[in-house]
């Protein structure tokens, strides 16, 4: 840098120098020709000397002002380095100005990408740990289960029933694996919903019967109002696995002889199907909690079930641009209504 501005100098002192001497020589020689031209000639030399010294000293200015504003973008970028926040005034129509508010929004957005990062970071390894737990107690019965039956001399009615426990178990670590399977697809967009046309009471009919043993064996009923006509613009197989989830909560939920009623219906811009029972129900403020993975309130721990299957219905729904809403009172049962855009379907309004 040194060097350069020394050849520079030096360049322009020789210039300068050149300028003289053709101006010396001119001199000399109009002299004896024509004063007059002598000064026209003399004042352009002037003029000129006059018009590079003003370049000289604008260059001179401009450099220094952009070493000025060079050295406060590499102290800004210092700052977002060390992650400190960036100083200067942002209200001002300047230069300087205008960079530090851009600079400051890459701050922003560099720290938004960090944190959300390290939100993501922490979630995998929230789910991990969710998965290690959720797997530990399947994987230890069954070896248990199985190592009795190896070692054991147990009788024929005995070893019948640890082989039944053990496929039991087999059974909830396959369905355990399915829904993990879901959830990670779903929740890495691996998964792309197809929309199409799709008529709500088939919908409501397929997922009830698939509900329907298990009802039975309680003797709940369940009841559907759904117009014929009425039509969702969906992806049939994913709101079947979102509706089925809700659905066989309620028939868990709900006590012996009980009831469930399933209504659908066609608003301005949603589709509502409504899913009430008048089982347990839930307290206020566990309400929200219900959609958490692998949640499992301490009142119904007894009761078979993972806590995969509305954290599942709540990402299935929300993809589609749905919402779901809950309403519920201890001991008086829920009501969960599924809000999906209508998109395309058709039904009465």
């Amino acid at each position: 840098m040194n060097n350069q501005k020394s050849i520079r100098e030096i360049f322009l002192a020789a210039a300068a120098l050149i300028i003289i001497l053709l101006y010396l020589t001119a001199s000399l020689y109009l002299t004896r020709e024509n004063p007059q031209r002598v000064l026209i000639w003399t004042l352009a030399v002037l003029f000129s000397l006059l018009l590079a010294g003003i370049m000289g000293v604008g260059y001179y200015l401009c450099r220094r002002r952009m070493d000025r504003i060079t050295e406060q973008i590499c102290d800004s970028i210092d700052r977002l380095i060390d992650g400190k926040k960036i100083v200067g005034s942002k209200e001002r129509e300047t230069l300087t100005s205008k960079i530090t508010m851009k600079l400051d929004k890459l701050s922003d957005v560099t720290a938004s990408a960090v944190a959300q990062s390290l939100s993501q970071k922490q979630e995998v390894q929230q789910m991990v740990s969710d998965i290690s737990h959720q797997l530990k107690t399947p994987i230890a019965n069954i070896r248990m289960y199985s190592d009795t039956i190896a070692n054991s001399e147990l009788p024929k009615q005995q070893e019948q029933k640890f082989l039944e426990v053990l496929n039991g178990q087999v059974k909830k670590l396959e369905f355990l694996v399915n829904a993990l399977i879901k959830m990670s697809r779903l929740e890495s967009r691996l998964i792309h919903l197809q929309k199409a046309d799709t008529q709500v009471s088939a919908l409501l009919e397929e997922i009830t019967d698939s509900v329907t043993p298990r009802a039975d064996e309680k003797h709940i009923r369940i009841q559907i109002a759904c117009p014929e006509i009425l039509t969702l613009a969906c992806d049939p197989k994913w709101t079947a696995e979102a509706l089925f989830n809700i659905l066989e909560n309620a028939v868990k939920y709900t006590e012996e002889n009980g009831r469930i009623f399933i209504r659908a219906e066609r608003l301005e811009m949603y589709s509502k199907i409504e899913i009430t029972d008048n089982g347990i129900g839930i307290s206020p403020e566990r309400v929200n909690d219900i959609f958490k993975r692998f949640y499992r309130d301490s009142q119904v721990r007894r009761i078979e079930g993972l806590g995969i299957g509305l954290y599942l219905s709540r990402h299935i729904i929300s993809q589609q641009g749905g919402y779901i809403r809950v309403q519920s009172r201890p001991g008086q049962g829920s009501t969960f209504s599924v809000f999906l855009p209508n998109g395309g379907g058709k039904g009465p309004v």
